[in-house]
């Protein structure tokens, strides 16, 4: 079976920084567009990237069925945005539930920030490697 590490894509997009006086919903979304994991159309990834972070917020996690409740959504496209979130080693899954896998968005942010240090790490030390071949 192939390592699902190496699924692992994150994009980081620069995008004006929300002003102090937006709502909460404004700056999850914020995160939610720099991360490239959609755009200001995407309604359904929001929803369930703004699910996901209040629940990890109250220390719980949250199942498809419970976003599907919160807007006229399939459950589909939920669990769709949940297996890209997955993929993105944003979230992880114990059950039926899916939790932020830093258990906040702060601790998340930090594990995926050193995932790619490390990842970076690697890179240069095989770029030193080639690098001594050429003269």
């Amino acid at each position: 079976m192939a390592d699902k590490r190496y699924y692992r894509q994150v994009i980081i997009r620069y995008i004006s920084i929300p002003s102090e006086d937006e709502d909460l919903n404004h700056g999850i979304d914020w995160i939610y567009r720099c991360l490239g994991l959609g755009d200001d159309r995407d309604e359904v990834g929001k929803l369930v990237f703004r699910a996901l972070v209040k629940a990890s917020h109250n220390d719980s996690g949250i199942s498809s069925r419970d976003i599907a409740q919160l807007g006229a959504v399939s459950q589909a496209a939920i669990i769709y945005h949940l297996n890209l979130f997955k993929r993105s080693g944003l979230i992880v899954k114990d059950g039926r539930s899916y939790y932020l896998r830093g258990h906040t968005l702060e601790n998340t942010l930090e594990e995926m920030e050193n995932d790619m240090i490390s990842r970076f790490g690697k890179l240069k030390k095989i770029a030193k490697k080639i690098d001594g071949y050429f003269p």
